[in-house]
């Protein structure tokens, strides 16, 4: 039954998902210009970006993906902008011109390239194939849907997903974001994969393989290379030596470490990111508040004791949709912030997992992550000195929301009360989907093609 269960989420959020991609025009997911631009360059066998003598780093992108790229630039930030059918009809008319044009994409230099597999072999197979960019474009959402589809299901079969984690998947942000050619989706897929991994782990008796440590410890490096808050994940393989005694997992753990760090101080000295004056190097930012270590917690407390912000982060976390500029209603956020916490009610009565160590590196991890999210945008999005961090969005918590949410577990108890509590779990689940599903699609499709608001 949990099984069953599983499948039928993860078959809902591909088909919501693909739904929602049909009525959301190209590239209207924050940054998924660069997202693309990077898939292109590792499709072309570019593993780092380029930084030319004056200029941000980036690399030679296809002139016709550019061109094609050009028709949806004057939607974001406009909320008033609708896209044309004729506009529409020009675009899918673009072919690959073989011609390729300098292009700064800063923002993807600090993730590691191989995260965009999918959308890169989508980009090549398009282009092999003679498509147009669009036909291209339409199959790298397709390509990372599925990848980040059949993560999930393979999480889901080895831990059935509490219904925290499954209502934090059916949000509309989360919907939305897995129906763009982002990152987004397929980082959430390999931390849940990651943590039922891990969990399941640490609830055998016997000594874990090398080889299970090994794939552990990779999913480890993807997740953070690409999302520096996961970097304190590697307390995973370090809780393995400590429960199993066991120098493999130790020396993982180390291992991950100094290549997280090397990783990460490499793409810092390799990437100009001219977008913001931040009025210092990011590396002297960082050593000042090294030094003042009081800095960095006053300016966060002034952040998160701002009530407008705070606000801003509990609605970008339920879904603020496009380039932050498509919002739904009031009422709509509150009925939505109910229904996730009533399923967290819901979790909870289940019960947690009942293991100390595992608590502490699920928790730690999780406080650790969000701590960070606001020094790493402090040190490269603020310009210094800061009052308060700036560029913090709340779909940035999602990964920690469900690795905190991985301490939750399914009651498989054959109990009358048990099967009644089950089925609440699914209705209300049912209703978040459902919900989710029909706001999606009035608020998007009133956001891009109607003349008039809804």
């Amino acid at each position: 039954m949990a099984f069953n269960r599983s499948l039928i989420v993860v078959l809902s959020i591909f088909f919501a998902a693909f739904w929602t991609g049909q009525l959301t025009p190209s590239f209207q997911s924050p940054d998924e210009f660069d997202h693309i631009e990077r898939a292109y360059l590792l499709s072309k066998g570019q593993f780092l970006l380029e930084t030319p003598e004056g200029r941000a780093s980036g690399g030679y992108v296809d002139s016709g993906l550019l061109e094609y790229m050009s028709y949806f630039k004057a939607l974001p930030h406009q909320p008033d902008v609708k896209i044309s059918s004729e506009e529409l009809s020009s675009a899918k008319n673009i072919y690959w011109s073989g011609e390729r044009i300098y292009e700064t994409l800063p923002g993807t230099g600090y993730y590691f390239p191989l995260i965009y597999l999918p959308q890169a072999a989508a980009l090549w197979v398009g282009k092999f194939l003679g498509q147009s960019v669009e036909t291209s474009y339409k199959l790298t959402r397709l390509f990372t849907l599925s990848a980040g589809s059949l993560i999930l299901l393979a999480a889901f079969r080895i831990a059935a997903p509490p219904a925290i984690v499954i209502a934090l998947l059916f949000l509309p942000m989360t919907l939305f974001q897995a129906a763009s050619a982002s990152i987004d989706f397929l980082s959430t897929a390999i931390a849940l994969l990651l943590m039922a991994q891990y969990i399941s782990i640490m609830k055998e008796n016997t000594n874990p393989s090398f080889w299970t440590l090994l794939g552990l410890s990779v999913l480890v490096f993807l997740l953070a290379g690409c999302r520096l808050h996961m970097a304190p994940l590697v307390l995973l393989p370090f809780t393995i030596g400590l429960r199993f005694r066991n120098a493999q997992a130790f020396s993982f753990s180390i291992i991950l470490c100094l290549g997280i760090v090397l990783w990460y101080g490499f793409a810092l000295s390799i990437t100009r990111d001219m977008r913001v004056d931040l009025g210092a190097p990011t590396s002297q930012i960082i050593r000042f508040y090294l030094f003042n270590p009081l800095q960095f917690p006053n300016v966060l407390w002034s952040t998160l004791s701002d009530g407008h912000s705070s606000l801003y982060y509990l609605h970008s976390f339920l879904g603020i949709l496009g380039w932050l500029d498509v919002y739904f209603t009031p009422l709509t956020y509150t009925a939505l912030y109910l229904l996730v916490l009533i399923s967290l009610i819901l979790s909870m009565r289940q019960g947690r997992i009942d293991d100390k160590l595992i608590s502490f590196a699920i928790i730690s991890s999780t406080l650790s992550g969000i701590a960070i999210i606001f020094f790493s945008l402090l040190v490269t999005w603020t310009p210094h000195p800061a009052s308060t961090i700036m560029g913090v969005q709340g779909r940035y918590f999602l990964l920690p929301a469900l690795v905190l949410a991985s301490l939750f577990e399914v009651n498989k108890s054959s109990e009358r009360r048990a099967r009644k509590s089950i089925i609440a779990e699914n209705l209300l689940l049912a209703l978040l989907f459902s919900f989710s599903f029909i706001i999606l699609s009035i608020t998007l499709e009133a956001r891009y093609f109607l003349p008039n608001k809804i």
